[in-house]
C-alpha cells in the first residue's frame, strides 16, 4: 500500500489517501444514522445480557413461550407442544427433577436409570415414547405394574414438569436396567423403528455367516492342497525307493 503522490479528492469517494494495485482508498466519515444504530446495538445487546442472563430479570423468549403453552393447558387437554417447549425450560425441567427425586427415583433411581421401574434414559418405552404417552403414564399410572396414577397425588402441573424433566433425560443412555419396550422414535413408528433394527440384525448376521463361510472355504482349500501335496511328496518318495530297488 502506498500514499499516492499527490493528494487528490475524487468527485464521489472524496480524499484518496492510499493506492495499492490500482484500487484506491479514501477516508469518508460513516453516515450519523449508521454510527447510531451500531452503537444502540451494542447498548442494546449489554442491556440484553444482563437482563436475560446474568440477572435472570426478565424470562427468555422459549421460557415465556413454555409458561403460555401451559396457561392454556391450565385448564384443557395437555398437547405435545406444551410438554416438547417445557423440556427445554430449565426452570420447568429443574422443578420437575425436585419432584422426581422425592417421588420417583426409588423405582427408577436418581438419574432414571432404573431399578425396580425401568430405566428411563434409553430409546425403549414400554407404554409408549411420545410426550404425551410420557405424560399419561406418569398422570394415570400403569396400577398392574405397581406404576401409581400421580395425577390425583401431585396435579397435572407437577405431572407436567416431571415429563418434561423425562424427556430432558431420554437418549441420555446412562447404564442401569436393560431395555424395555418397544425402540422408539421421534415422528416414527415403533413397528416400522423395530423392522429397521431386525434388518440390521439379519445383515450383520448374513454378514458373520458370509464371513465364517469364507473362511471355511478357504481352510478346507488350504487342507486339500497341503493333502494333495503330502500325496504327491510320498509318490514322489515310494518312487524314488522303487527305483533304487531296481537298480
Amino acid at each position: 500500500m502506498a500514499e499516492p503522490k499527490e493528494k487528490r479528492t475524487d468527485a464521489i469517494q472524496g480524499e484518496i489517501l492510499h493506492v495499492y494495485d490500482g484500487i484506491e482508498e479514501a477516508d469518508n466519515e460513516l453516515p450519523t444514522w449508521w454510527l447510531w444504530t451500531f452503537y444502540g446495538a451494542i447498548a442494546f445487546a449489554v442491556v440484553y445480557w444482563f437482563a436475560y442472563h446474568e440477572l435472570e430479570a426478565l424470562p427468555l423468549p422459549s421460557e415465556e413461550y413454555a409458561a403460555a403453552l401451559q396457561a392454556q393447558a391450565a385448564g384443557g387437554e395437555v398437547s405435545e407442544e406444551l410438554l416438547t417447549a417445557m423440556a427445554s425450560n430449565p426452570d420447568a425441567v429443574a422443578a420437575g427433577n425436585e419432584i422426581f427425586q422425592e417421588n420417583c427415583a426409588v423405582c427408577h433411581k436418581e438419574r432414571g436409570e432404573g431399578n425396580i421401574g425401568p430405566n428411563l434414559t434409553d430409546p425403549y418405552w414400554i407404554h409408549g415414547g411420545a410426550p404425551t404417552d410420557i405424560y399419561r403414564t406418569i398422570h394415570d399410572g400403569v396400577l398392574q405394574a405397581g406404576m401409581p396414577a400421580w395425577g390425583q397425588t401431585l396435579g397435572a402441573e407437577a405431572v407436567q414438569k416431571v415429563t418434561a424433566f423425562v424427556l430432558s433425560i431420554r437418549d441420555s443412555n446412562v447404564p442401569g436396567k436393560e431395555p424395555q419396550g418397544e425402540r422408539w422414535v421421534p415422528g416414527g413408528d415403533a413397528d416400522e423403528a423395530a423392522a429397521d433394527e431386525a434388518a440390521a440384525d439379519e445383515a450383520a448376521a448374513d454378514e458373520t455367516a458370509a464371513d465364517e463361510a469364507a473362511g471355511d472355504e478357504a481352510a478346507a482349500d488350504e487342507t486339500a492342497a497341503d493333502e494333495a501335496a503330502g500325496d504327491e511328496a510320498a509318490a514322489d518318495e515310494t518312487a524314488t525307493e522303487e527305483a533304487g530297488e531296481s537298480n
